[in-house]
């Protein structure tokens, strides 16, 4: 708990090292935070956090965050002309659901949930994108089966806590 504060950013980010990079980092950092038993009631860095998040959200409802993010170590969006990337709307929206932001604003976690069904491929497949990988700042990697793996699991969490919360 006390080292995930400690290095958290003052924009309420923190700085990832596998992936890219300041969201990917958001779904470890909020994830560790409540595994060590805090909530987004009794901590406010998971609350900004979640604001960072939701403020890096794009107008079609996913997050696009360049690989660049990692070399330079400031959160850099895709360019405006290209899509949301499906593995950082799965990662965002992890983050969110487990810093229980469906309370706060359950609209950002729709819209994202809609992007991913819309980018979703008529094979079930979602689309290659740009890297989602990466260490030491600057080696990009491109893990094949995250397309697949993370939007599946951020719907999943979407239709357990925030479309079961409705009902």
């Amino acid at each position: 708990r006390d080292f995930l504060l400690s290095i958290q950013r003052e924009d309420g980010s923190w700085y990832g090292s596998w992936g890219v990079c300041f969201t990917y980092a958001a779904w470890f950092g909020v994830d560790g935070l409540v595994a060590a038993g805090e909530t987004a009631q009794s901590c406010p860095s998971i609350r900004k956090c979640c604001e960072f998040l939701t403020s890096k959200q794009r107008p079609d409802g996913g997050w696009g965050e360049s690989y660049l993010s990692c070399q330079n170590k400031v959160y850099s969006q895709l360019p405006e002309n290209e899509p949301s990337h499906v593995v950082n709307t799965a990662w965002a929206m992890l983050a969110l659901i487990q810093g229980d932001h469906a309370k706060v604003n359950p609209k950002a976690l729709h819209a994202a949930a809609r992007y991913l069904m819309r980018a979703q491929e008529a094979n079930g497949d979602w689309p290659q994108q740009h890297i989602s990988g990466v260490f030491n700042r600057n080696c990009m990697i491109t893990y094949a089966n995250y397309r697949n793996i993370f939007p599946i699991w951020a719907l999943g969490e979407y239709k357990q806590h925030v479309l079961g919360q409705q009902e």
